[in-house]
């Protein structure tokens, strides 16, 4: 079992081994903006309806129930802890004394109050809130300073590789991206969330347009014998020379969604974008589109 569903369970154990399905997402986000130490929380969280919401936490949960770990009481809305063996669950002390902090602060406090603390500690996270009331003109003033309004016209580019799913889509909403176009081949993944029916899924979850251009991506086994930044840089060549100049109509498509929607985001696989082929799409749209669009990679 991953350390961090532990961490869920631990959680969920110290309230009792019951809990609201609300309060429980929201405790289990602060205990992670807790968490300063660790480079990369157990769990990321996203802005959504209700505020600060995990995709992985939820996908984690889900497994637990289809497990018999945890059960949901629908009519209550509730999580509860079906079977706990602190022996199978041990966490280090840290991070027992973490929940126990959490419990002795919020076992008193309902949904309603977590959402209102939640809110008011880290606004960013009520941008997509529903729940209008408690979106005061202070929190609006906070989101807009973390979440970029400017009018200008970006291309930018961002590869998924060494990102959780939450923070990728996290720098998608901060940098008001409006589509995403995947220009993987075949667009499957072995990390939770990347692969296209999830992508879609998750990007249309939070207001954005998710698009696939399989023509401009590279078939796999050409990647299969690089050893060398100059293989790379071969192959990208080979590329642009042959696939992007009979691609002029998925070219143009790329600028004309560009143009009508003025944040896009080409993406692919990895964190460098030398070696990778998005990068290639990029320069080689600016070329022939000058000063029409800014270049940010991400």
């Amino acid at each position: 079992m991953f350390y961090r569903k532990k961490i869920l369970l631990n959680l969920l154990n110290a309230f009792g081994g019951r809990l609201n399905k609300i309060s429980f997402i929201k405790l289990l986000f602060l205990f992670s903006v807790s968490d300063e130490a660790r480079a990369r929380p157990y769990y990321e969280f996203v802005p959504y309806d209700y505020g600060a919401f995990s995709f992985t936490a939820d996908s984690d949960i889900n497994g637990m129930k289809r497990d018999g770990i945890i059960d949901e009481d629908v009519a209550s809305k509730e999580f509860l802890l079906k079977y706990f063996d602190k022996r199978f669950y041990r966490i280090t002390d840290g991070d027992s004394e973490k929940i126990e902090n959490l419990y002795q602060n919020f076992h008193d406090k309902n949904c309603w109050d977590l959402i209102k603390t939640t809110y008011q500690l880290y606004p960013y996270y009520a941008k997509n809130s529903k729940i209008r009331k408690y979106i005061t003109k202070q929190i609006q003033s906070k989101i807009k300073k973390i979440v970029s309004d400017n009018s200008k016209t970006i291309l930018f580019d961002i590869g998924y590789e060494g990102k959780s799913l939450e923070a990728y889509l996290n720098l998608l909403i901060k940098n008001n991206i409006k589509t995403l176009i995947d220009v993987r081949k075949n667009p499957v993944s072995m990390k939770y969330g990347f692969s296209k029916n999830l992508l879609t899924a998750r990007t249309s979850d939070l207001g954005i347009e998710y698009t696939h251009l399989p023509e401009l991506g590279i078939e796999s086994e050409k990647r299969q014998s690089l050893s060398s930044f100059e293989d790379y840089q071969n192959l990208f060549s080979n590329y642009e020379a042959k696939n992007l100049r009979q691609n002029t109509e998925s070219i143009k498509n790329i600028y004309n969604i560009v143009m009508k929607n003025k944040k896009v985001a080409l993406t692919c696989f990895e964190a460098d974008k030398n070696y990778c082929h998005r990068y290639r799409i990029v320069n080689y749209m600016s070329d022939i589109y000058p000063h029409k669009f800014e270049v940010v990679h991400l």
